[in-house]
């Protein structure tokens, strides 16, 4: 976010920073320890070149000031928290947003589109096979035996594979893009897609739809009825339990839905008290055991919805800036679609905005702004925006 005059142009990137790149987009699909590790790694070799002017230094982009506010928003909720303490250690995954600027100045600085998404495709399909060998398996837990993948949770598989599925799948539609590149995506989405299938995460299927509609509009307006059709072919022959669990969505009395219900009463309650800046960044659990309603049986340490979730630990505040970080993250997307890029980037962009706004429907249901494994593969996907969107401010019209 610091502007320089004297920027190394685009060129090549050390061997080693193309190493821990692909290392690190490699193992954000099944892994978040070996991810952070090698992230870690990356961001120390970035810091190296970048002091021996070895790689292109930082420069401003159009979603700094939104980034800035949302950072000082969550400083304010940790500085009015009764829980400071709890608040700060919960601030954890904030660092993540970093994964945005490293990924587009190293991207800006190499031209490895092709690769990192590639290996980005490729990873995603080993993940997902593994998930669906889980379940065949029968090792999946819980409601039909949903499959967690290499996760802790179905519900981070599921949308772990709602992001993987919705890049695929843009990139399956897209004209112009190379064959190989092609093929692997075409492998990707059949394999991501009965991943998530078998995750009966319903609020990720929930965003895959709409991704799925948005990518289609965005790429392939005309197959949007097709797709239609085959959602609604694949909802009455599938075997009766996954398609009541699929109408489970809709139902008020249905068991998970009478809790997220209560939660979100509770929710509202200590937001109530807590407008203007919440009640920090902290575990909920305590302070909803003094909310929840009469009825409510079960205690959780989240409100399962990204922007009560928000109101509640940063209060109005918080939730301007979120909602500011959201629209930052759509205007450069929208702005790289309509300045005509080049068909892998496009591409890239419409899966782009296909997996922000599924991203922002599982998280109506889910707390998954807080999911490491699933934010970070949504900032790889701003950080490749970002990139493109250097790219045209700088002048450089040769692919990335």
């Amino acid at each position: 976010m610091v502007d320089s005059k004297k920027s190394t142009p685009p060129g090549d990137l050390p061997f080693l920073l193309t190493l821990f790149t692909v290392l690190f987009l490699f193992s954000s699909t099944f892994s978040i320890a070996a991810s952070q590790t090698a992230l870690t790694i990356l961001f120390v070799l970035w810091l190296f070149y970048l002091t021996r002017g070895d790689v292109p230094r930082m420069a401003r982009t159009n979603i700094d000031l939104a980034v800035l506010l949302f950072l000082a928003s969550i400083a304010i909720a940790v500085i009015f928290s009764s829980d400071r303490y709890g608040s700060i250690i919960h601030m954890k995954n904030i660092t993540l947003i970093g994964v945005v600027y490293l990924i587009a100045f190293l991207l800006r600085g190499a031209k490895k589109l092709e690769l990192y998404i590639g290996v980005l495709l490729a990873s995603a399909g080993g993940s997902a096979l593994y998930g669906i060998v889980g379940f065949l398996l029968g090792k999946g837990k819980g409601t039909l035996g949903r499959t967690p993948g290499s996760f802790s949770t179905a519900m981070t598989f599921g949308g772990v594979m709602m992001i993987l599925c919705s890049v695929a799948f843009g990139l399956s539609l897209s004209i112009g893009i190379s064959r190989r590149i092609r093929v692997i995506a075409l492998i990707s989405t059949v394999l991501t897609a009965v991943a998530l299938f078998f995750s009966f995460t319903r609020s990720s299927w929930l965003g895959m739809v709409t991704s799925g509609v948005l990518i289609v509009l965005l790429a392939r307006k005309k197959l949007i009825f097709p797709f239609a059709a085959v959602l609604v072919l694949l909802l009455i022959i599938m075997p009766r339990p996954y398609r009541e669990r699929a109408y489970s969505i809709f139902d008020p009395h249905y068991r998970t839905n009478v809790q997220r219900i209560e939660l979100w009463k509770g929710g509202w309650a200590i937001f109530k008290d807590h407008p203007v800046t919440g009640v920090g960044t902290t575990d909920l659990a305590k302070i909803y055991e003094r909310y929840k309603p009469p009825e409510a049986k079960f205690v959780f340490g989240h409100m399962h919805n990204d922007f009560l979730q928000i109101a509640v630990t940063m209060g109005l505040i918080g939730l301007a800036a979120f909602l500011f970080l959201l629209f930052s993250f759509y205007r450069v997307m929208v702005g790289n679609l309509l300045a005509l890029p080049p068909p892998l980037e496009r591409a890239v962009v419409v899966s782009s905005i296909g997996a922000l706004s599924g991203f922002i429907v599982n998280g109506l249901f889910e707390w998954n702004f807080g999911d490491s494994e699933v934010v970070t593969l949504l900032y790889i996907l701003v950080g490749f925006n970002v990139a493109f969107y250097l790219k045209r401010t700088e002048g450089n019209s040769s692919s990335i």
